[in-house]
């Protein structure tokens, strides 16, 4: 017990420290993007908020979310601008979009945002979409009212994957799949992996598993080594970020120039089931 006290008495120090030395530092570009096949790109555009020791409530941090920003996505050699939608379906209640342009795969795309003097950029691609060719679903073996569902992934071309799921008439939108991303040279040829619930907001507990009778739609994304970066350390953030005595923190690396954050390509593959008994 001394020992955990002792710990925490050099975090509370060092923390003592720290807030004497906070500066403020300009607005850095965060950005939030993807398209997939045959989906119109979806784009956040917001700015880091300063580490500060004043309070901050929602009317400090709406100058944060652009409204105004100028986003463009070129692809085959025409560029879309993309123009602000309001939503309710998403954690940020508005992103950038064009329903004329659609995802191909194998299609290359460039995206350009300018806001309040920041610029970025970043150029993804539409993989092939993977496929799955079996699913598993069985009662846990901690709570029989819960469900895990698993899929085996075909082998394929691709190496990276991700899943992103929703339960329908619950969720507004799919969310990414809690440990739902996966490396191929890490899974054995006829393993099965799981294909977890997700949640908008990662940093809250969150039930991993489903329900009887959900009604389960969850999306098999190819993605590039960037996006495989990017969501693991995204991952370790979320897992280990809320440990009080070993705070965790890494700097998620995204694939944009000039703004934190990632445009990502992803080659879909949708599925749905009901579980049952």
């Amino acid at each position: 017990m001394k020992r955990y006290i002792a710990i925490l008495s050099a975090l509370l120090l060092i923390c003592s420290c720290m807030t004497d030395r906070l500066k403020e530092y300009p607005d850095q570009l965060v950005v939030e993007g993807w398209i997939e096949n045959g989906e119109s790109p979806v784009v956040f555009v917001t700015s880091t908020v300063a580490a500060t020791e004043k309070s901050q409530n929602a009317a400090d941090l709406i100058g944060h979310l652009a409204w105004n920003a100028q986003v463009t996505v070129t692809y085959n050699e025409q560029t879309y601008k993309l123009l602000p939608t309001f939503t309710q379906d998403y954690l940020l209640g508005l992103y950038y979009t064009n329903n004329a342009l659609k995802g191909v795969v194998g299609g290359e795309y460039r995206l350009d945002v300018s806001w309040n003097g920041m610029t970025a950029s970043g150029t993804t691609s539409i993989k092939t979409p993977g496929s799955i060719d079996s699913i598993s679903v069985k009662v846990s073996e901690d709570d029989d009212t819960l469900y895990v569902l698993k899929a085996h992934i075909k082998p394929d071309e691709n190496r990276y994957y991700r899943f992103f799921t929703k339960v329908i008439g619950q969720d507004s939108t799919y969310n990414a799949s809690f440990l739902g991303l996966y490396d191929r040279e890490l899974i054995k040829e006829d393993e099965l992996v799981f294909v977890n619930r997700g949640d908008s907001n990662p940093f809250r507990s969150q039930q991993l598993y489903h329900r009887y009778n959900d009604s389960v739609s969850f999306k098999l994304a190819a993605i590039d080594a960037s996006a495989y970066e990017f969501w693991s350390k995204f991952g370790e953030n979320s897992a280990f970020g809320s440990l009080a005595l070993i705070p965790y923190s890494y700097n998620v690396v995204g694939n944009l120039d000039g703004a934190l954050g990632y445009w990502f390509g992803y080659g879909v593959t949708k599925y749905e089931l009901k579980i049952e008994n």
